[in-house]
């Protein structure tokens, strides 16, 4: 990519309510940041600091390019962001991307880790079933429609291991998967880029293991996922989010152009 130092990429997130421990997307964007390609590399949150709103009186550059480090399109890509840059109409040239989890390389970063358990944990290929655990939105059938998609295509870059997206408000609930799995082993992948409460509480929760476990606080930059863990007379495999993923940079790059 050549360099644009004319521009500013931003990395806009939900953000937690509760924020703590490593953040990946303020993470990503130091990584960017470092290397040299933009005038600016920020991120801004919808629910904690720094606010996107904040960050928006900020930018020093004309141009600005935004990615949404978000699953999927929603809501908040469709409406609460275009809001928010409505701010800097008639005074910078804005471009908004489309949301992280919609680019194809996902599907390859999900299955190289499941695949990575699957060898470094000497796991039957044939006994591992996968989960890809989403957010859901009943009001909003974008988000399952793309999980269910992404499944799809993890089961086949995974030797055809039975894979099937799970949800945290929607049916199939993650809470579902001791009837819709029959393998011994499940690997967990999280379809959230940050994880926050989500991945902290909710999916550990769904899944009938102890989020109180240190265990769960560990997963980070450093590490892409703990296990096994028991539920069910089953072993499990938690992934870390996707934010966290040290690929997840190049595909910033790419939606940025």
């Amino acid at each position: 990519m050549l360099k644009r130092t004319d521009e500013t990429l931003l990395l806009v997130a939900h953000g937690s309510s509760r924020p703590g421990g490593d953040n990946p997307v303020a993470m990503q964007a130091r990584h960017l940041k470092s290397l040299g390609l933009f005038g600016d590399v920020s991120c801004g949150f919808l629910k904690q600091a720094p606010f996107l709103s904040d960050v928006l009186n900020q930018i020093h550059t004309d141009k600005l390019t935004v990615v949404p480090m978000l699953s999927g399109h929603g809501y908040i890509t469709d409406t609460l962001i275009p809001e928010a840059l409505a701010v800097l109409e008639g005074t910078h040239n804005v471009r908004l991307c489309q949301p992280l989890g919609s680019h194809s390389g996902i599907a390859d970063i999900m299955a190289e880790r499941a695949n990575s358990i699957i060898t470094s944990q000497s796991l039957d290929p044939a006994d591992v079933s996968i989960l890809v655990a989403a957010h859901g939105n009943t009001g909003n059938p974008e988000n399952a429609v793309q999980a269910r998609s992404l499944a799809g295509r993890i089961q086949a870059m995974t030797n055809g291991a039975p894979t099937d997206a799970v949800f945290i408000e929607e049916e199939p609930f993650i809470s579902n998967w001791p009837t819709m799995t029959t393998a011994n082993n499940l690997i967990v992948l999280p379809y959230l880029i940050g994880g926050g409460l989500h991945g902290a509480e909710d999916v550990p929760e769904m899944l009938g293991l102890d989020a109180t476990d240190p265990a769960f606080d560990a997963l980070s930059r450093n590490t892409p996922f703990i296990g096994p863990l028991s539920a069910h007379n089953r072993s499990i495999w938690c992934c870390r989010a996707l934010g966290f993923e040290p690929t997840i940079g190049d595909i910033i790059l790419d939606l940025a152009g």
